[in-house]
Formats: C-alpha cells, sequence, structure tokens
C-alpha cells in the first residue's frame, strides 16, 4: 500500500460517490444523485479503489454492496462530508448575522411543551434561524441518525452516559401526575392509592419506553398487578383527547397537562407517583462541534429547561 497519505489520493467528489452507493445501492443511482455520468463514477469509483489498494464495492445483479473496507472508509466519508457541510454553515452565518437550519429529533415528552416554547422564542431572538423538527418514538433510531449526520441534536428522555459517542445534557427533570377529565368520578377524592385505581381503564406508554418500564417498577414494588387491558400510546394527543371524552386514566408528566388543568378541562389525582425516569434532557454528538445555528437554539433549549424546573416542580 502508498505511503502517501490518504488524503491525497482520495478526492471529495470519490467519497461523495461512496457514500451515494451505500444510500441507493447502485452505482448507476449513486451516478444520477451526483448528475454524473455511469463511466464518470465507474471510473472514479476505479481509481478510488486504486488509491485505497482494496475493492470497496461488490456489484452484482441485486446492485452493489459495499464492502467490509467500504463501509469503513463511508462511515468517515459521512463524518468528513457533514464537517464540511457544517463549516459551509458556519461562513454562511457568520456573513448572514445568524441565519442557519437547524433539526432536531423529537421524542414524545418533548413535543407538547419543550419544542413549542423553544421555537416561540426562537422567532423573537433569532427569526432567520429554520428549524425542523422530527417527531419519532424510538430514541435508537434517533441516535443512529444524529451519529450519521441527518440531525443536529435530540430532545427527549435519555439517561446520561448511555452512549460515550453522544453527549447528554439534562435540561429538566419531569414528574409525573394522575390525569382524569374535570369531572371524573374520582376527581373530588382527597386521598386515593393506587389500589383503588387498578380496575379503572387506564392509558399507558407501550412497552420498552422508559416510562413504562418505571410504571411497572412502581406498581411491583406497590404490591400491585399492571392495569388490564390497557390503551398504549406515545401520543400525549390522543392521551388528551381520551382523557377529556372517558373515564380513562393516564400518567402524564406535569408539564405536559399543565395548560389544561390551569382552565379546568383536567386535573389530576391525589396520588404520589414514585417513578424514575430519565430527566429531559438534549443529546448531541460528542465530538462534532454545533454550528452557531445550533448554538442558539440549545440555549433556547436551556432557558425554557430553566423555567420548567421553577415552574413545574411539585406542581399540579
Amino acid at each position: 500500500m502508498s505511503r502517501t497519505p490518504l488524503h491525497h489520493r482520495i478526492r471529495l467528489s470519490q467519497l461523495r460517490l461512496l457514500v451515494g452507493i451505500a444510500e441507493t445501492g447502485s452505482l448507476l443511482g449513486a451516478a444520477e444523485t451526483l448528475h454524473i455520468t455511469q463511466p464518470a463514477a465507474t471510473k472514479a469509483l476505479r481509481q478510488m479503489e486504486q488509491a485505497v489498494g482494496e475493492i470497496l464495492v461488490r456489484r452484482g445483479s441485486g446492485g452493489s454492496v459495499l464492502t467490509d473496507t467500504g463501509e469503513l472508509l463511508c462511515k468517515r466519508a459521512r463524518t468528513i462530508l457533514v464537517e464540511l457541510n457544517d463549516a459551509e454553515e458556519e461562513l454562511g452565518l457568520w456573513h448572514s448575522g445568524g441565519a442557519g437550519h437547524v433539526t432536531i429529533g423529537a421524542l414524545p415528552v418533548a413535543t407538547p411543551m419543550l419544542v413549542p416554547e423553544m421555537l416561540h422564542e426562537l422567532t423573537v431572538k433569532a427569526p432567520r434561524i429554520t428549524v425542523r423538527v422530527v417527531e419519532g418514538n424510538s430514541d435508537s433510531v434517533f441516535r443512529e441518525q444524529l451519529k450519521a449526520g441527518h440531525l443536529d441534536m435530540l430532545v427527549g428522555r435519555f439517561w446520561p452516559g448511555e452512549d460515550a459517542q453522544l453527549q447528554t445534557e439534562v435540561l429538566y427533570e419531569s414528574s409525573f401526575r394522575l390525569g382524569v377529565r374535570a369531572d371524573h368520578p374520582l376527581a373530588g377524592k382527597r386521598r386515593l392509592q393506587l389500589s383503588d385505581l387498578i380496575s379503572l381503564p387506564w392509558i399507558l406508554p407501550p412497552l420498552g419506553t422508559h416510562t413504562r418500564t418505571a410504571l411497572e417498577d412502581m406498581f411491583r414494588v406497590a404490591g400491585q398487578g399492571m392495569p388490564p387491558h390497557p390503551v398504549e400510546t406515545t401520543s400525549f394527543l390522543v392521551m388528551r383527547s381520551l382523557l377529556q371524552r372517558t373515564d380513562m386514566i393516564c400518567p402524564v408528566p406535569i408539564e405536559v397537562l399543565h395548560g389544561d388543568v390551569k382552565q379546568g378541562l383536567l386535573r389530576f389525582l391525589p396520588v404520589k407517583l414514585d417513578m424514575k425516569v430519565p430527566p429531559v434532557g438534549l443529546v448531541r454528538h460528542a465530538r462534532r462541534t454545533p454550528s452557531p445555528a445550533a448554538n442558539t437554539v440549545i440555549e433556547q433549549l436551556r432557558e425554557v429547561g430553566h423555567r420548567a424546573t421553577s415552574t413545574y416542580k411539585e406542581k399540579g
């Protein structure tokens, strides 16, 4: 293998081609994405393989598949291209005075209060920054998207230190209460225990979520079985609608229903929920410097989190 450093032997256009092959599954697809001819793509791939000294792509009737070496180089190529995109964005921000684009992955707990309040603040303080919010339920999928450079940050429930490649910053601790409609049969009770509620219809988060695990632990410690036949959802819109229309009860973060309770539409039952759930936090890549626009968004998220700490702690 040549002793010349790899960055002298490979061009950025070749790295873009390799990433294009990985994403489209074919050399032709990558060529079309990069707006070059297939012969030009074939030549570029051959030159890159000669520079590396190994086969990077195997082609067959089913398309093009990266070899192990190709996968390794492609992973690094994505990081390089993301860094270059970040550099380009930062240069643009420097000259435009604060404009930019930020993509956020948001888990359900962040969508009712945290993200909307941050966006409201942003329209006043940095109106030229555009934000794309991608909602989802799978933190593992979001983590991979963050590592690949498809997201600038994540907001949701995360235990700090879960992934060495990612940096987690706690924004606020979120307490849970049991929400019901305002005229629920139990709404006037001053004292209730979990045992009084098991037979009622419940709304619960699905199996495998942080909140569901915390609830199962809580019921087990209390010597109770789980409520039978619950409705399972992570959608706070679904939860809120069901609570207003039925006698169902639902464990929810205080901040999610705070406005409805204040307006008298819903109520919290006087039941203490001893749940151990991850704090609501911000996650970003540990080795990737946020763009100026991303830093502005981060600051607004911190401000909203600070307010949430004082506003919703022990409320309800």
